[in-house]
């Protein structure tokens, strides 16, 4: 009898147990979960962005102005630094600016092609419903006017 009085015991140390190491690793694992997360940049780090932003900039021929207005969130300074001494290292050995390649300009095909190939599901949705209202508004302007000239014949 006595065995059978010390199972439910340990029953119920095994399940506080289970719990408590469970709750244990779940709550440890906090930390590990917060270092997937993309933590704050350094004011050193920012800087440095700005510094390789700016070199490609003024390699790519882009103005200082350019650059600061297609990178509003970086830091000016570090933008300012890398251009400026980009700018002083290509003067010096004698670099040329590397002119990106022209866009290719796009034909009366590919602009059809791109009005025809929906974006999206809801792109491709939204232009069927609209195309759907179309033809039912032809649908009951003609049934009205088909409607309005039978009546006007009698």
């Amino acid at each position: 009898m006595s065995s059978s009085s010390s199972t439910p015991i340990l029953r119920s140390r095994g399940v506080k147990l289970i719990a408590m190491l469970a709750l244990s690793f779940t709550l440890g694992a906090c930390d590990y979960v917060a270092s997937f997360t993309k933590p704050k940049q350094t004011p050193e780090e920012a800087k440095a962005e700005g510094i390789a932003l700016g070199a490609g900039c003024r390699q790519a021929g882009q103005s200082l102005e350019d650059c600061y207005q297609r990178n509003p969130d970086k830091l000016k300074a570090g933008i300012f630094a890398g251009w400026k001494d980009m700018h002083e290292y290509m003067a010096a050995k004698n670099i040329p600016t590397v002119v990106p390649p022209p866009v290719p300009e796009k034909t009366e095909a590919d602009t059809a092609k791109e009005k025809e190939a929906p974006k999206d599901d809801r792109a491709a949705r939204r232009e069927r419903r609209e195309r759907e209202k179309a033809e039912k508004a032809d649908k009951d302007s003609k049934s009205k006017d088909g409607g309005d000239s039978s009546s006007s014949k009698k």
